[in-house]
């Protein structure tokens, strides 16, 4: 799989597990938001991508949103340069809690239509920029590695 992204982040596996730690492949939706999971990947950072840090530290992000684009969660995980093992494989896990009911006060600066009903849009990206910096989100854009849509399913009433 080979996704080209400013940053030559390469992915070598991505998993979507539930509290037990066991893989699934749908969110279960419960009454006010999905189950919990963890996002985890591995990805494999060469000596292309250190070059293209010249030195600096940086973000993987994760970015969730509904099918008709409104913004659900988004979170971020340092990453320092320096602890970059010689392997250069890093393992990142993001803890996704999303919300099945949006109001206003979600997201206080835009008006909310849309909430997640079949499936959700999830974007991973790797960044030095801050997400105050005026380049942040054309960066974010160039620097996505994983660009995927994860069904929902209505959780089981006997679990």
């Amino acid at each position: 799989m080979t996704l080209k992204n400013k940053y030559d982040v390469n992915l070598l596996s991505f998993d979507l597990l539930n509290k037990d730690d066991k893989q699934i492949y749908s969110l279960e939706r419960e009454k006010t938001a999905l189950k919990e999971c963890t996002c985890k990947f591995i990805v494999f950072l060469d000596q292309d991508f250190q070059s293209k840090l010249n030195g600096d530290n940086g973000f993987f992000y994760l970015s969730v949103f509904s099918k008709e684009g409104q913004p659900l969660i988004f979170e971020q995980i340092d990453f320092d340069l320096a602890q970059l093992p010689k392997s250069g494989l890093v393992e990142i896990a993001f803890k996704m809690n999303i919300p099945t009911h949006l109001d206003n006060s979600t997201f206080p600066n835009k008006k909310v239509v849309t909430y997640p009903k079949d499936k959700i849009k999830l974007h991973l990206s790797f960044s030095t920029k801050n997400v105050g910096d005026a380049s942040f989100h054309q960066d974010l854009e160039d620097g996505t590695f994983i660009n995927t849509t994860i069904p929902i399913k209505e959780a089981d009433s006997n679990a």
